[in-house]
């Protein structure tokens, strides 16, 4: 009996850790739980363009718009490179989000090995360099970045577009030679939690999908050695970004 209540979870758990048993194995259960609910049912909901730009070596950073409060499209995004690349990524966060569900996700998400590298203030860059240098210490062989350089998610792409973003994408490229990816997304609901992809992924199981989730991917933009001018370089991924969603 207990062979026949364990079998669906043993297959769940072969599920998740398929794209890469080595990384997933070292992921806490949301990443797992995640990661497993995208290959079963979410990913016939993400759809990539682009994907050709993401460089196959060397540390990258994925810069684009932010439309999720809850950071699941982050998650989404990180799924379907998982699956199409086998490599995990890393999302900057904030160390002390309000939300107190968020909280602790960051707590059980945001260790070494994790999927989430929370930023302290006034550490932003260093942090991010550090893993972009060191990806060995964070459990990755190519460290691939993500960042929302606006700060914040928005409902509405011309607001998320005209915040003021911050240069640390910039910087660090400049000082560690990362690639800058830049991308654009949409198709998810502002307000969608956990528990909404939850039910999105039961919908998807046994009917049509639940929502439709389109990134899309610009050519990389790579630093000029010794470039210091992080206004200008961070300019020109808002405008790359712009240009994507057109």
């Amino acid at each position: 009996m207990l062979g026949l209540f364990a079998a669906p979870w043993v297959g769940f758990l072969a599920v998740a850790l398929k794209p890469n048993p080595r990384q997933m194995w070292a992921q806490r259960w949301p990443t797992i739980t995640f990661v497993g609910l995208y290959r079963l049912a979410l990913d016939k909901c993400v759809t990539i363009e682009g994907l050709e730009h993401l460089p196959q070596r060397g540390p990258v950073i994925l810069a684009g718009n932010h439309i999720n409060r809850t950071a699941n499209d982050a998650m989404l995004m990180g799924s379907k490179i998982l699956v199409e690349r086998g490599r995990l990524a890393k999302f900057v966060s904030q160390s002390d989000p309000p939300d107190r569900v968020l909280k602790h996700f960051l707590r059980l998400m945001g260790n070494g090995n994790g999927v989430i590298l929370p930023i302290q203030k006034g550490m932003t860059t260093g942090t991010m360099v550090e893993f972009l240098q060191n990806p060995q210490t964070f459990g990755r062989l190519q460290p691939i970045l993500g960042i929302f350089p606006a700060g914040f998610a928005d409902r509405d792409f011309e607001t998320q577009m005209k915040r003021q973003w911050h240069t640390s994408a910039a910087v660090a490229a400049c000082q560690t030679g990362a690639s800058i990816v830049p991308f654009y997304i949409e198709g998810l609901p502002y307000h969608w939690g956990p528990f909404d992809m939850l039910k999105a992924a039961s919908r998807s199981v046994v009917g049509n999908k639940a929502f439709n989730f389109k990134i899309r991917f610009g050519p990389a933009i790579k630093p000029v050695q010794g470039e210091t001018d992080y206004v200008q370089l961070t300019e020109r991924i808002r405008q790359a970004v712009l240009d994507l969603a057109v």
